[in-house]
C-alpha cells in the first residue's frame, strides 16, 4: 500500500495525464450510453413508459403502431380475456400542425383518460378537457407550451394545450395526448368518409398478480387477428429501435475495450520500466502478493479517478441540453460503467502482476532486467 501511494506521489504528472486519458474515454462510455437512451426514448418514449402494462397489435402489422388497424369492436373481446383488469382504444395519427406561427409535424394519441394507456404522470398542469390536451414536456423549445393553442392542418381545429408528461414522445416529433372520443372526430374529419375508425392499438391493464408477458400471450390466442406485448417487448420491436441499438452497443463495446487495454498497456509499461525495482524488493523479502496488491490499488485509483473526471463530464455536458432534447446524469449507469472497467482494468493488471512474478529475485544482485 505505501509503495503504491509513494509511486502515485513520485509521478504524479504520468499519472494524472493518464487519469484525464481515462477519464475522457469513460465520459465517451457514459455519453454515447446517455445519448442512445435519449435519443430511443424520443422514438420509442410513448410505447416504452406507456400506462398501459400489455399492447395489443393487429397481428399482421409486424409490430409497428403505425401499420396496426385493429376494429373496435375487439376492444370488448379482449376486455372478456381471463387475467384482463381493464381494456381500452388506442389511437396514433401523425398530423401537420400550426403551433405558435410555425408548421410542425404532431403525432396525436387517442386515449381513454381514465384507462391503460392515458398519459402519466402530468407533471405540469391539468387532465385535458374537451379541445384540450397535454403535450410531451421536450416539445415547449417547439412552441408547445401550456395555454398555447394548436391549429391542426388543413382541418383548422383548434386544441388547447393545458398540460405537460415526460418520457412520452413518439417517432421524434411533438407528441399530444387527447381524449380518445375526440380523437375519433378528429379523424373523421381529417379523412372524411371513413367507414371506420381503426385502432392503432388497445392497452391493457393487468389483474393483480398477472405476468404481462403471459397475458399477451393469451390475448392473442384467444382473440383472433391480433398480438399482444408487454412495454418492453413493445418497445424493443419498434422499427428502427434494433438498428440503432445494435449501432450503438457496437461503439459502446469498443470503446469499453480501448478503455481496458490503455490501462492494461499502461502498467505492463510502467512495470517493464520498473522491473529492477520489483526484483530488488522481492529479493528483501516483498511477497508477489504485497506487490500485486500495490498494483491494485494503483489502477482502482486512477479508474476511480477517471471516473470522476467523466461524470463530471458529463453533469456539464448535461447543464447545457435543451429541453428539446434533454441529457441527465443517471448514477446507475455511472456505478455500473464504473465497475466495469474497473473489473476489466485489474484483470488487464494482471499481465504486469504475472511479469513481476516471473522475474527472478537473484536478477537484481546480477543487475540484470
Amino acid at each position: 500500500m505505501f509503495i503504491a501511494f509513494r509511486d502515485l506521489w513520485r509521478s504524479k504528472l504520468r499519472f494524472g495525464l493518464l487519469a484525464g486519458a481515462v477519464g475522457l474515454l469513460i465520459f465517451l462510455l457514459l455519453f454515447l450510453n446517455t445519448l442512445s437512451s435519449t435519443l430511443l426514448g424520443f422514438f420509442i418514449g410513448a410505447i416504452e413508459n406507456n400506462s398501459a402494462e400489455v399492447l395489443v397489435y393487429e397481428d399482421t402489422a409486424r409490430r409497428n403502431l403505425q401499420a396496426s388497424r385493429l376494429a373496435p369492436a375487439i376492444v370488448g373481446e379482449v376486455a372478456t380475456v381471463p387475467g384482463v383488469a381493464a381494456a381500452a382504444p388506442i389511437g396514433e395519427l401523425t398530423l401537420t400542425v400550426d403551433v405558435a406561427g410555425s408548421l410542425t409535424d404532431l403525432s396525436l394519441w387517442g386515449v381513454d383518460l381514465d384507462g391503460p394507456g392515458r398519459p402519466e404522470p402530468i407533471v405540469e398542469g391539468r387532465v385535458p378537457g374537451p379541445r384540450e390536451v397535454v403535450v410531451d414536456r421536450s416539445s415547449v423549445d417547439e412552441g408547445f407550451e401550456i395555454g398555447e393553442t394548436i391549429t391542426l392542418v388543413p382541418s383548422g381545429t383548434a386544441l388547447t394545450i393545458v398540460g405537460y408528461v415526460e418520457d412520452l414522445r413518439y417517432a421524434v416529433v411533438a407528441t399530444a395526448y387527447i381524449g380518445f372520443d375526440e380523437w375519433a372526430e378528429i379523424f373523421e374529419t381529417e379523412f372524411p368518409g371513413t367507414p371506420t375508425v381503426p385502432l392503432s392499438l388497445i392497452g391493457v391493464e393487468p389483474e393483480t398478480g398477472e405476468n404481462p408477458t403471459d397475458l399477451g400471450n393469451r390475448i392473442a390466442s384467444v382473440v383472433a387477428g391480433v398480438e399482444g406485448l408487454d412495454r418492453a417487448a413493445a418497445a424493443a420491436a419498434a422499427p428502427g429501435v434494433a438498428s440503432i441499438s445494435q449501432s450503438f452497443t457496437l461503439i459502446v463495446g469498443i470503446t469499453f475495450v480501448v478503455v481496458v487495454l490503455v490501462v492494461g498497456f499502461f502498467f505492463l509499461i510502467l512495470t517493464i520500466q520498473r522491473l529492477r525495482g520489483f526484483t530488488t524488493l522481492r529479493a528483501i523479502g516483498a511477497g508477489i502478493g504485497y506487490l500485486a496488491f500495490s498494483l491494485v490499488v494503483q489502477i482502482v485509483i486512477l479508474v476511480l479517478l477517471g471516473s470522476l473526471l467523466a461524470t463530471a463530464g458529463l453533469w456539464a455536458v448535461t447543464l447545457g441540453s435543451s429541453a428539446s432534447f434533454p441529457l441527465a446524469v443517471d448514477a446507475t449507469l455511472v456505478g455500473v460503467v464504473t465497475i466495469a472497467v474497473l473489473v476489466f482494468s485489474v484483470l488487464a493488471g494482471l499481465l504486469s502482476i504475472r511479469r513481476i512474478a516471473k522475474a527472478e529475485p537473484a536478477e537484481a544482485a546480477r543487475g540484470v532486467h
